[in-house]
């Protein structure tokens, strides 16, 4: 059994549904909310030809649905269009719930909220694009005052969908974005090499997030909060790559692998890598599908644990 990511933009839903038959890939990360649920129609279409109809919808009703909430809100929303805020991801989710108990009805609906495990990320781009890259915030907040902001954020939408019934949740963390090719890129200091400025500012927040997620388990009564780390794996593939099977950490599979990302990356462009597992990124910013992976089951052996003690 083998899960997969829908594509997502701006903080939309991100829905990790069961994908045994089928080998499609979605590798953009730019895709509207609007074409993910096409896609998810496809795949509830598919699930019922291969499972039937009971099945499937025992399958779509248990999956896990993941908020994404922050990493190209800024950069995206803020910049390009029209900010989809926090708030508007929680009217969705209101609107999920109603639709749930319409289906299902009040008492089984309820008990999926509360069943269902709940993902919050944020900080990775707010600090790598919308402080670093393009410094407006730079200009009104220190590294520490940002981070102070991102985990607030994150602790008001925890709050929010506890109110709405959330009750099992993972707050991220944030990567070594210091070592994403595009930072060793930018790095003025020492081209090629990570930034240690960022990880460090990577470190700190984290510690943050590990603070909030203390108070927002003391505070929440009934409810479950656990940090997510996605610091560590990344960190240790950078410092030994070829222990974890490795040839290339430095730059990504796709083009020049310097500065390129989402659009401008594919696996039909003529320089694009013919094998991407042996690079830890597949483009300038994003880990390949075999890092994905190696994290992937680092979080069940870990923190996804905790929900089963």
């Amino acid at each position: 059994m083998t899960y997969t990511s829908l594509p997502s933009i701006c903080g939309d839903f991100k829905i990790l549904y069961h994908h045994e038959f089928t080998r499609h890939s979605y590798r953009s990360s730019v895709i509207s909310i609007s074409q993910q649920l096409e896609y998810f129609k496809e795949y509830k279409e598919r699930l019922k030809q291969a499972k039937g109809q009971a099945v499937a919808d025992e399958i779509i009703a248990e999956a896990l649905y993941i908020f994404s909430i922050g990493t190209n809100d800024f950069f995206v929303n803020y910049y390009v269009m029209p900010l989809r805020a926090a708030n508007q991801q929680l009217e969705y989710f209101k609107e999920y719930k109603e639709r749930l108990k319409q289906a299902k009805g009040q008492a089984v609906a309820d008990e999926i909220i509360a069943e269902a495990l709940y993902i919050f990320s944020i900080g990775t781009n707010d600090f790598f694009v919308n402080y670093y890259v393009m410094p407006l915030r730079a200009a009104k907040y220190t590294p520490t005052e940002y981070a102070t902001y991102l985990v607030g954020l994150a602790e008001d939408a925890v709050r929010h969908a506890y109110e709405l019934g959330a009750r099992k949740v993972m707050l991220s963390g944030i990567p070594p974005f210091g070592c994403v090719p595009a930072a060793r890129t930018m790095n003025r200091d020492a081209p090629g090499e990570c930034n240690e400025e960022y990880n460090r500012v990577a470190r700190s927040y984290n510690a943050g997030v590990r603070d909030a997620v203390v108070r927002l388990g003391a505070e929440l009564a009934g409810a479950r909060v656990v940090y997510l780390d996605v610091y560590d794996v990344p960190s240790a593939i950078f410092a030994d790559p070829s222990e974890y099977g490795f040839e290339n950490v430095a730059r990504g599979c796709c083009g020049t692998g310097l500065i390129e990302t989402t659009v401008l990356c594919g696996m039909d462009e003529a320089f694009t890598c013919q094998d991407a597992d042996k690079y830890v990124f597949f483009d300038s910013v994003h880990p390949s599908q075999r890092t994905y992976k190696l994290l992937a089951e680092e979080i069940i052996k870990t923190a996804l644990q905790e929900f089963l003690v």
